[in-house]
């Protein structure tokens, strides 16, 4: 290749790279669509935005927990709708930006919005559920309604969270070695 073709190639290269960072989606809200939860109950958050092309989309939910996805136009639509439980009492601030999915670059612009968590009454029993981090699924037959304890199976591609999941009191953080099995154990 001579260096005509070569710098010819850079400039169709670079122009692709810029056309599509100009087309790539954009954030522009984030909504709990309650603004107050209970702790171990689901949360329902939407993201808005313009959808023009592939971008990842990061949502962080304030409490250490990540989702990041991929967004393409006419599939991966805004707005999208996201649940997540918090297990903990509290004031946490949600924020959707964009973020790298695997090759693919961040979604530009960015938006946050808060959520309290309160503390379930004394003496309720919670019915809801545990939840598990993206990636892994819950096996129900492995829920304990005495202990709290839980288990979580991977899927094809899961990644450990980096900060583990919040637990019920009297149970403690578990994974096995290769990353495919998290959950709570009952602590003795």
């Amino acid at each position: 290749m001579n260096t005509k073709n070569i710098r010819l190639s850079l400039a169709c290269a670079v122009a692709l790279l810029a056309a599509g960072v100009a087309h790539a989606g954009k954030v522009s809200a984030v909504r709990a669509d309650t603004p107050s939860i209970v702790a171990g109950t689901q949360a329902k958050i939407t993201v808005d935005g313009d959808d023009e092309a592939i971008c990842g989309l990061r949502l962080e939910y304030g409490n250490g927990d990540v989702d990041v996805t991929k967004m393409s136009a006419g599939r991966d639509m805004f707005p999208r709708v996201f649940v997540h439980t918090y297990a903990q009492p509290g004031t946490f601030t949600i924020v959707a930006k964009g973020g790298r999915d695997g090759n693919t670059l961040g979604c530009s612009g960015n938006a946050s919005t808060t959520i309290t968590v309160v503390a379930p009454p004394p003496g309720a029993i919670s019915t809801a559920w545990p939840s598990c981090p993206d990636g892994y699924k819950l096996d129900r037959r492995s829920v304990s309604k005495r202990s709290g304890a839980f288990n979580c199976t991977g899927m094809k591609g899961a990644q450990l969270p980096p900060s583990g999941i919040a637990c019920p009191a009297g149970t403690a953080y578990f994974t096995n070695t290769r990353g495919t099995l998290l959950g709570c154990k009952p602590q003795r």
